[in-house]
């Protein structure tokens, strides 16, 4: 070991005990702290982020939190994060077509995108969102299919094999959808296999897939991973993304759009 592999270690080492003592800590107070750059400090924190000793955040790190299993209901979820998500709704309707088919997933963030495609005429949009039917209806110029299936009353969505059952049947332009928690390394992830599942079969039965979702999902990441990045085309999300985060996306050839 040289004596900069050394030195690399014993900061890594502090950085860990600072994190796990104080919660949270940003770039710049690390370079201070070391007297580094942040070019360095970042190098420390994704090679303890990859040993799963600590978690990336925007800006910065934070103490390694449990693996989320349980998500807060949708009608509170669609109340925060606001500007963003009506951002990102409205960048998203930009890239469908009009006569175009489209599945559009349930989440709050869908929910936004659907509420900007009244400019848009004689879409066919697939959903298991009861909420954004009751949206696409009040607009009242798109031909709406709505899966079967158990209801979820927390997301007012339905889940379940006859779902996955007709959507075997279908084909569509475009696939939009949001996720529990998104990853670099991991991918996208879901609460449940279930739910894992059937965002499997959304995606399979597109021709292209767009998933949408504010910056504050990034690195954060549920119980079951859907898939990697690697299976995307298009990523939605806002200006808040860490620079780091975006280009290494970029590099994976995802089309990154930030509003």
């Amino acid at each position: 070991m040289t004596h900069t592999d050394f030195l690399s270690l014993e900061r890594q080492n502090h950085i860990v005990k600072l994190v796990a003592d104080r919660g949270r800590l940003t770039v710049p107070e690390l370079s201070q702290l070391f007297d580094v750059s942040d070019a360095t400090i970042r190098r420390d924190l994704a090679a303890l982020a990859a040993q799963n000793l600590v978690q990336r955040v925007h800006g910065g790190v934070m103490r390694l939190q449990s693996v989320a299993t349980h998500e807060i209901p949708i009608v509170l979820r669609q109340k925060t994060h606001v500007e963003e998500k009506e951002r990102i709704g409205l960048a998203t309707a930009a890239l469908v077509h009009d006569g175009e088919t489209v599945l559009l997933s349930g989440g709050s963030t869908g929910l936004y995108v659907a509420r900007q495609l009244y400019q848009h005429h004689d879409l066919t949009i697939v959903t298991d969102s009861l909420l954004v039917v009751s949206e696409l209806l009040q607009q009242g110029q798109h031909k709406v299919i709505m899966l079967g299936g158990t209801i979820d009353p927390e997301e007012q969505a339905v889940r379940g094999t006859l779902s996955r059952t007709v959507l075997a049947q279908l084909q569509v332009d475009k696939v939009i959808i949001g996720t529990k928690g998104i990853s670099v390394n991991r991918g996208l992830s879901a609460e449940t296999p279930e739910e894992a599942e059937l965002f499997r079969t959304y995606m399979s039965i597109g021709d292209h897939v767009i998933v949408v979702t504010d910056s504050s999902k990034f690195e954060q990441s549920a119980l079951v991973q859907v898939v990697s990045l690697d299976a995307i085309h298009t990523l939605v999300t806002d200006t808040a993304l860490d620079s780091e985060t975006a280009e290494q996306i970029r590099e994976r050839g995802i089309y990154l759009i930030l509003v």
